[in-house]
């Protein structure tokens, strides 16, 4: 008896300690939402104070337990990494112009429970009490360790998700952060102290940034007739695309490097080069000329980006009472501020000049199922480079072609085109590895693209390729 009441006291307290991190509502949100979603912090190191914040959206679903659980890794960008997932790409809410929220029938939570979380510590709501954390000590190898035990005191703090399939999902710099957690995750697994092994059942990297030479776009920037024939034949003559990434990696551009990195931006012009590198479909922000019912309709009822959503998001979670909402900004930094990878130049150089094909070759090895998807409109990461490393991995793991390079669908439309590499196991097919191009998509996919990025995302919790039909096949 005593034992029961032990227990049923302790349930209480669990229960108390979780409603305190529930959001109750955030502002503008509209009113007929069916899901519960949480926010707050996980402590990963009480030496140093340091904290990840999060965020998490219960799966719009009757029963949010037969749906996964995905935690997202975004990667370095102008704003958090958390907030730019849940509003940015693929959340359950958009932001508007006159500060509301809107649903966002493309939101991944329609298939999984979805957690976002900011990391490294000092991203915008992150912290640590330990001020060198913020400017020296950001490997990727500590990063890598501060997330894996933040998923392991997550799963504490919400023990009734320890048993789904997970997946990791990411972008951008994502590319690095989610392969390295999913390494330390199956190390943990084989740990016979731990009985109950995270269900790790794949990751999904998109536009990822996996080796030194994602770096070097100036092919991609001349097929796209940004750079003149005269500028690339240059540049490949007096510095080539390797000579730059080792140069611009080491801290010290020569001359010659230099002036021609000059003369691409020169080229590229000041407006694509600053503000919309990573979308060249994309179109300036002119937030005068967007009436409410008009972006009210880009959120909810197309598939197309609204050019001012980055504007939007700023402005709302730059609001004390949105990070009030969202358990957020306990130190009370500044209500507007943008996020930078932190640590020394020597760091970040390191950081990025590390390979990550041989961690994606061991969890392939391993039986983890990879999504590679890129937007074909992406002037940071190019599709090109991307594909090719696809290939080189389906190469040094000796995978066959499972299904050729063909065209998928979203709906009706072509969505892109799509390769699967696996094994032969008798009678079946294991796709281990995929490829897919996004028509018309971003650095940012499920922002320029999200019902395609959305189609992506389902097939491959579902462990199928894109579909190679229409919809009313």
């Amino acid at each position: 008896m005593v034992f029961l009441w032990f227990l049923l006291l302790n349930t209480l307290c669990s229960i108390s300690i979780r409603n305190g991190e529930m959001i109750d509502s955030l502002p503008g949100q509209p009113s007929d939402v069916n899901f519960i979603q949480y926010s707050g912090y996980i402590v990963t190191d009480k030496l140093h104070g340091r904290a990840l914040f999060y965020y998490f959206a219960e799966a719009q679903s009757e029963n949010r337990f037969s749906k996964p659980l995905t935690l997202w890794l975004g990667g370095g960008h102008e704003c958090s990494i958390a907030t730019m997932g849940m509003f940015y790409e693929h959340g359950p809410f958009r932001p508007t112009k006159d500060g509301k929220l809107v649903k966002n029938q493309f939101s991944w939570n329609l298939e999984s429970n979805m957690l976002y979380v900011e990391t490294p510590v000092g991203v915008e709501f992150s912290y640590s009490n330990t001020t060198t954390d913020y400017y020296n000590v950001w490997s990727d190898t500590l990063t890598a360790h501060q997330n894996m035990e933040f998923l392991r005191k997550w799963f504490i703090e919400y023990p009734e998700y320890r048993n789904l399939d997970f997946y990791i999902a990411g972008d951008s710099y994502g590319g690095h952060l989610a392969p390295q957690l999913a390494a330390l995750i199956l190390e943990y697994n084989r740990k016979p102290e731990h009985i109950r092994p995270i269900k790790l059942k794949g990751i999904v990297l998109g536009n990822p940034f996996l080796e030194k030479m994602s770096l070097s776009n100036v092919e991609h920037l001349w097929y796209h007739g940004i750079i003149s024939t005269e500028l690339y034949r240059l540049q490949k003559r007096v510095c080539n695309a390797t000579r730059m990434v080792i140069e611009f990696l080491s801290g010290e551009m020569s001359e010659y490097c230099s002036d021609i990195d000059v003369m691409i931006s020169e080229e590229i012009g000041v407006d694509m080069d600053q503000d919309h590198n990573e979308n060249l479909l994309f179109q300036s922000c002119e937030s005068s000329s967007i009436s409410s019912s008009q972006q009210h309709h880009l959120a909810t009822e197309t598939a197309k980006a609204d050019p001012c959503l980055r504007d939007w998001v700023y402005d709302y979670v730059s609001r004390p009472e949105v990070q009030k909402a969202l358990h957020a900004n306990t130190t009370g930094l500044p209500n507007h501020w943008n996020s930078i990878f932190h640590g020394n130049r020597k760091t970040i150089m390191h950081n990025l000049a590390i390979d990550i094909l041989p961690t994606l070759s061991a969890l392939l090895k391993s039986d983890i199922p990879v999504l590679i998807y890129s937007g074909d409109q992406d002037l940071r990461i190019p599709v090109t480079h991307t594909r090719e490393l696809a290939n080189v991995l389906a190469r040094r793991l000796k995978l066959t072609t499972l299904e050729m390079n063909g065209p998928w669908y979203d709906g009706n439309q072509i969505g892109g085109w799509s390769q699967t590499f696996g094994k032969l196991g008798g009678c079946k097919k294991v796709g281990n590895l995929t490829f897919a191009t996004v028509r018309g998509g971003a650095h940012f996919v499920p922002s320029s693209s999200p019902s395609q990025a959305l189609t992506l995302f389902k097939a491959f919790l579902k462990r199928s390729p894109p579909p190679r039909t229409k919809s009313d096949h």
